[in-house]
């Protein structure tokens, strides 16, 4: 299998790990991607990212009150 993150996964396609990235493992590499987007534009001042791993990516919510979520204009 292929050591990912310090978990071992079974070689093949693994759909998602448990640090939300999609990846295919064999005996000489891995090769993974990010199953989430970093939030780029937002109101910084009203509003604080925090990262959802239930739903691997990263909400938007307002300071004040984390259950309100914000706009965001763009993701990277």
């Amino acid at each position: 299998g292929c050591m990912i993150n310090g978990k071992l996964y079974p070689f093949g396609h693994i759909e998602r790990t448990e640090d939300c990235y999609k990846c295919d493992c064999d005996e000489v590499e891995v090769e993974c991607c990010s199953l989430f987007h970093i939030p780029f534009s937002y109101d910084k001042k009203k509003c604080e990212v925090v990262f959802n791993k239930k739903r691997c990516d990263y909400d938007v919510v307002q300071k004040n009150n984390p259950s309100k979520m914000c706009s965001v204009y763009s993701r990277v």
